[in-house]
């Protein structure tokens, strides 16, 4: 895995300053020029006939103000492309444990949810003052879930494959290289790993705006960020992003449930029982982790002694 230099005097910028800047002025361009690029050309109103080309524009936003802007500064700032993204090839059977643990990690924070709003309910059912800050958040979630319901307007196959590009394949690439590609490696250039990646994976679930599952999202960020480090390639990563936002569209486009992008799911089981399932797939997922960790350490001292064996010129 790459061991970021920590004299960070030899750049101009100090590597946690360029994170921040580089979230700052992709945010900024992000979420205001992007918008003002979307309303220019679509109106104020999302509909079935202009969905397309929300769904266009907000792919150009990003992949320009997220994916080229974080090759800019990282050329800018670090002058270095590889090392900054980690652009190396991936071993096919690290992916499909690390395609594991995301099932894994999707099954768990479904439950998770489910624990969340039972206990949320108690709370707004016994306290005004937890009922008045979740009405807040519950306008801010229909918000969230209304704007993913007109994106993911599918009428035929093209709106089905329009969908999967913009929603699941370039945010996957975008996001990917925006946050486990130059900002926690910028963070890996000052912090320990482990600050790294807890920083990283904040920043990542509050991005997304949705209060209710801003946990899920932070331990999905996090587990996006340690693959990175175990296996120092940011593809799988971008894989694994791909997969999961291409599994929610595909389950949404079919079944036509909220459920899928609700992050209040109502239980329908018993909380014994999703203490257990919560507790079992935790374990399940340190077990898939540690397989994980074995392969690549096979990997890596196979790779050793392949090139102590190689002729030396």
């Amino acid at each position: 895995m790459v061991k970021f230099e920590r004299n960070y005097q030899r750049y101009f910028i100090s590597p946690i300053g360029a994170a921040f800047l580089v979230l700052f002025v992709s945010f900024f361009m992000y979420q205001f020029v992007g918008g003002l690029l979307t309303l220019q050309f679509v109106g104020l109103e999302i509909t079935k006939e202009n969905a397309g080309y929300v769904r266009l524009f907000t792919s150009i936003s990003q992949i320009l103000f997220m994916l080229l802007l974080s090759i800019f500064f990282a050329k800018a700032i670090y002058n270095d492309f590889t090392n900054t993204f980690r652009i190396r090839k991936f071993n096919s059977t690290e992916l499909l444990i690390s395609i594991v643990g995301l099932v894994v990690i999707v099954f768990a924070s479904q439950i998770y949810l489910y624990i969340q709003t039972y206990y949320i309910d108690i709370l707004k059912n016994n306290y005004p003052v937890v009922k008045q800050i979740t009405d807040v958040l519950e306008k801010l979630d229909k918000l969230v879930q209304k704007s993913y319901k007109e994106i993911l307007v599918i009428e035929n196959v093209l709106d089905y494959i329009s969908v999967v590009i913009s929603v699941a394949l370039v945010p996957a690439f975008c996001e990917e290289f925006l946050f486990r590609g130059f900002v926690q490696s910028s963070f890996e250039k000052r912090l320990k790993i482990h600050w790294a990646i807890i920083l990283t994976a904040l920043i990542f679930a509050i991005f997304h705006f949705n209060p209710f599952a801003i946990i899920p999202l932070f331990v999905l960020g996090a587990y996006f960020s340690y693959i990175v480090y175990l296996t120092d390639s940011i593809f799988i990563a971008v894989i694994l992003h791909f997969l999961n936002n291409f599994f929610s569209i595909t389950i949404y486009a079919i079944y036509k449930t909220e459920d899928v992008l609700s992050a209040q799911p109502k239980p329908d089981v018993p909380l014994i029982t999703l203490y257990f399932a919560l507790f079992f797939s935790t374990l399940l997922l340190v077990f898939t982790l540690l397989i994980l960790k074995r392969q690549i350490s096979k990997r890596k001292n196979l790779e050793e002694n392949t090139n102590e064996n190689l002729p030396k010129l």
